[in-house]
C-alpha cells in the first residue's frame, strides 16, 4: 500500500436525508465533493442477492444493539477520538474484511447500481433519513461501507484514513455515538471527528458566529451558531423545503392545462416535477419585478421527448421557499427572526451581519437576493 499524507487520505463525509456527499483528500479547500449519491438503498430480493448484483449486506456480524436516539443533543462530543488500529489477522467482525455479501441477511444496493438495476430484483426501496434522523442504522451502516469501499475506494481491512462525518444538528447524543460505533467497528475508521452542519458551514465561510440557513429536502432549519458553539434552544425548522417545492410545482402543473394535454394519462409523473425543478429553470423573482406572462412557454426535454411548460409556473413554484402558500407554516424572515432574539442581545448585531444559506434548495436562481430584500424590509 502506498503511503499517503494526511490531508491526502481525510475523509468526509456530509450526510443528508436527500443526498450523501464524500470526498477524500483536502489539500484543496476548495475542492468539491468526488462523490453525492442518494440517500436511498433498495433491498435485494433472497434469490436474487447471489446473481452478480453488487451489494452491501450486514456481513455477517453479530448484531449490536444501538442506542435509543431519545435524549437531547449534546455539541460537546464535537471532540477527536482515537483508537488502535484493528488488526488485521481478524476474521469479518465489520472491522477488516472488505466481503460485502452475506446469504444470511438482507443484500442493499445504493447510487447508480440501485438505478439501473432490474425492478424485478429489488424487493423494496427504503430512505436512509427522513427529516434528518436515521431511520435504520443497519442500513446506514452498509451505506457507509458503499461509499467508502467502492466510491471512495478505500479497504476497510487497511483502512488508515481519518474521517469528519458532519451531520444535521438535531441529532442527539445517543445518535452521534451509533455513527461513532459504526465509524470503528464496521469501516475500521481510526480516527473519527462528527460535528454539525450549520458550524462547518460557518467555518467554511471563515467565520465563528452567525446565522445558518440550510434548505434541505424535508426541512429547511435556522441554526444560530455563537463563538464556534451550536444554540440548540434558538434553532427554528419548518417543513417548507426541497420537497415541498416538488408538490407544488407538481400541483401547478397539474393545473394548468396545456402541460397536463402533453400526457397521455393527463396526469404530470412526480418524476417530471423533479427533473424540472432540478433543471435550472425554476427561479425566485423580486417583488414588484416584471411577472411572467402565464401564456409564455418554456421548453423542457425529459424522457427523450420536448415538453413546454409556463413560465409563470416556474416562478411560482419556488417562491413557497420564501413566501408560504400554507397559513400554518412560517415565513423564512420570521424563521430568522426567532433564531437571532434566542440569543444573547450583545451577540444579535453579529448575527444578523453574517447569514449563510446552505443546502441542495438553495440553488434557485434569485433566492439570495429575495432573502435579503425580504430581511431588509420585513
Amino acid at each position: 500500500m502506498v503511503a499517503m499524507h494526511r490531508e491526502e487520505s481525510f475523509v468526509i463525509i456530509e450526510l443528508g436525508s436527500y443526498m450523501t456527499k464524500a470526498m477524500q483528500d483536502v489539500t484543496d479547500v476548495n475542492k468539491l465533493p468526488t462523490v453525492s449519491i442518494r440517500s436511498r438503498a433498495g433491498i435485494i430480493k433472497h434469490e436474487e442477492a447471489t446473481e452478480g448484483i453488487p451489494a452491501v449486506s450486514n456481513d455477517n456480524q453479530t448484531p449490536v444493539e444501538l442506542k435509543d436516539a431519545s435524549t437531547s443533543i449534546d455539541s460537546a462530543t464535537r471532540e477527536l477520538v482515537e483508537v488502535p488500529q484493528a488488526d488485521e489477522s481478524k476474521t469479518e467482525t465489520g472491522l477488516t474484511s472488505d466481503s460485502e455479501q452475506d446469504s444470511n441477511g438482507p443484500n442493499y444496493v445504493f447510487g447508480s447500481a440501485l438505478e439501473d438495476a432490474d425492478a424485478n430484483t429489488i424487493d423494496s426501496t427504503v430512505e436512509i433519513m427522513t427529516n434528518g434522523f436515521v431511520n435504520d442504522w443497519d442500513v446506514l451502516s452498509a451505506f457507509l461501507r458503499h461509499i467508502v469501499t467502492k466510491e471512495l475506494g478505500i479497504r476497510i481491512s487497511d483502512n488508515t484514513s481519518a474521517f469528519l462525518f458532519s451531520i444535521p444538528v438535531q441529532w442527539p447524543k445517543s445518535d452521534m455515538e451509533n455513527l461513532a460505533q459504526i465509524a470503528f467497528e464496521d469501516i475500521n475508521a481510526p480516527t473519527i471527528m462528527i460535528m454539525e452542519q450549520p458550524l462547518l458551514a460557518a467555518y467554511g465561510n471563515g467565520g465563528v458566529t452567525g446565522i445558518v440557513i440550510d434548505m434541505g429536502h424535508d426541512t429547511t432549519t435556522v441554526t444560530p451558531v455563537v463563538d464556534s458553539a451550536v444554540q440548540n434552544s434558538s434553532i427554528a425548522q419548518t417543513a417548507v423545503s426541497g420537497a415541498a417545492v416538488t408538490t407544488r410545482l407538481r400541483e401547478l402543473l397539474q393545473a394548468d392545462t396545456k402541460t397536463r394535454e402533453q400526457f397521455d394519462d393527463a396526469s404530470v409523473p412526480l418524476a417530471f416535477a423533479v427533473a424540472l425543478k432540478e433543471s435550472g429553470l425554476c427561479a425566485i423573482q423580486l417583488p414588484g419585478s416584471d411577472a411572467a406572462d402565464s401564456s409564455e412557454r418554456q421548453s423542457f426535454e425529459f424522457g427523450g421527448k420536448s415538453y413546454t411548460v409556463s413560465k409563470d409556473v416556474l416562478a411560482r413554484a419556488p417562491d413557497i421557499l420564501v413566501q408560504p402558500t400554507q397559513a400554518s407554516a412560517s415565513v423564512l424572515t420570521a424563521l430568522v427572526r426567532q433564531a437571532v432574539l434566542g440569543c444573547d442581545t450583545d451577540k444579535r448585531a453579529a448575527l444578523w451581519e453574517n447569514i449563510h444559506i446552505v443546502g441542495g434548495s438553495t440553488q434557485f436562481s434569485g433566492l439570495r437576493e429575495r432573502l435579503q430584500f425580504e430581511l431588509e424590509n420585513t
